[in-house]
């Protein structure tokens, strides 16, 4: 969803009508860098967010059924159970439910932190651009 709301939100940019509020070429491009930068930082806190939702999860393990009924077996762990492999076998249903777990939110978790770095990556070069007058 949020990276579906920083489409959209380029996809409007893009139109002329935005562009119409500036007329001279560095008003034009100052505006739009200074657009990418609000944009690059909004992709910073999405990705942030993101990156700790995952890793909470992560740590708390996923919901499974086990002796005692659906729950999360694992929240009281505090991701000592990543470690502990013969504790996996606690979760009956879903069949492999904590390696598909573990994987996914890995896989998300790096993912995040890439968008995080891209996005701190366009700030500083957009900043750069910016202060150092190349758009001036």
């Amino acid at each position: 969803l949020q990276i579906l709301l920083l489409a959209v939100i380029l996809i409007t940019l893009e139109c002329s009508v935005f562009y119409r509020c500036c007329q001279s070429e560095s008003c034009n491009k100052t505006y739009r860098s200074f657009i990418s930068i609000v944009l690059a930082l909004l992709g910073i806190a999405f990705s942030g967010y993101s990156c700790i939702i995952f890793t909470l999860h992560l740590i708390q393990g996923p919901f499974c059924n086990s002796s005692s009924g659906w729950n999360y077996i694992f929240k009281d762990t505090a991701g000592g159970y990543l470690t502990d492999y013969p504790a996996w076998s606690k979760c009956t249903e879903p069949a492999n439910i904590v390696e598909w777990n573990i994987i996914l939110l890995s896989i998300l978790i790096c993912l995040s932190g890439v968008q995080l770095i891209i996005c701190i990556l366009k700030v500083a070069a957009e900043l750069k651009r910016t202060l150092c007058g190349t758009y001036s």
